[in-house]
C-alpha cells in the first residue's frame, strides 16, 4: 500500500444538545443542592443532591467524547478533561449502542431512523465514541479506515441512511479532509 492509499485519521463529533446536556444536567443538581445547603444547613436531601451533581459532573468531564478520532493506532476519545486511547488490539467491535426503552418506541413510531452514535466494545465495556449517528462518507471511511488498520475487526453497525449530516457540521473541524469528512493530515 503506498502512501496515497493509507487512509487519513476520521474524527467524529459529539452533538451540541449532547454536550449542554451532560454540562447542565450536573450544574442543576450542584445549583439545587447548593441554595438547599445555603438556605437550610448540609441535609441528607441537600448532601445528595451536592454529591450526585459532582459524580456527574466527574464523568461529563472524564468520559464524555467531544470528539473521537479514528487512527492506525486506535481510538483517541477526546473528553473535556483527558484523552482516552483505546488500541485497536484492546477493541472487540465498533458498534451502534442497544436501541431499548422508551425513546426508541418514540422513534419507532414517528418512523425515525432507529441508529444512533457508536461505541468501542473492549471487553465487556463500550465506550462511546460518539452520540449522534454519522453521515455516510463519515461512515465509509472509517470503514475503509478500520479494514487497513485493523484487518478483521468487526465493525456491528449498519450503514446510516441517506441525508444525515456530517457530525463536524455545526463545529470546528479539526483536519482538513474533502469537504464531507472530517479528516487530519
Amino acid at each position: 500500500m503506498d502512501r496515497q492509499d493509507v487512509p487519513k485519521p476520521v474524527v467524529l463529533h459529539s452533538s451540541w444538545r449532547s454536550r449542554i446536556a451532560v454540562a447542565l444536567g450536573p450544574l442543576f443538581l450542584l445549583v439545587w443542592g447548593g441554595f438547599g445547603v445555603a438556605g437550610g444547613g448540609l441535609q441528607i436531601f441537600n448532601g445528595l443532591l451536592v454529591f450526585l451533581g459532582l459524580v456527574l459532573a466527574g464523568v461529563a468531564a472524564f468520559d464524555f467524547p467531544l470528539r473521537s478520532v479514528f487512527g492506525p493506532d486506535g481510538i483517541e476519545r477526546q473528553c473535556l478533561a483527558r484523552n482516552d486511547r483505546l488500541a485497536w488490539t484492546d477493541i472487540r467491535s465498533v458498534a451502534r449502542p442497544a436501541q431499548q426503552g422508551i425513546g426508541s418506541r418514540i422513534r419507532a413510531a414517528a418512523k425515525a431512523p432507529k441508529s444512533s452514535g457508536l461505541v468501542a466494545e473492549r471487553g465487556k465495556v463500550p465506550h462511546l465514541l460518539v452520540d449522534r449517528i454519522e453521515s455516510q462518507a463519515e461512515f465509509d471511511a472509517i470503514k475503509r479506515g478500520i479494514s487497513a488498520w485493523q484487518p478483521g475487526m468487526v465493525m456491528r453497525a449498519s450503514r446510516p441512511v441517506d441525508g444525515i449530516a456530517p457530525t463536524w457540521l455545526h463545529k470546528r473541524r479539526r483536519g482538513s479532509g474533502d469537504g464531507l469528512v472530517d479528516e487530519l493530515d
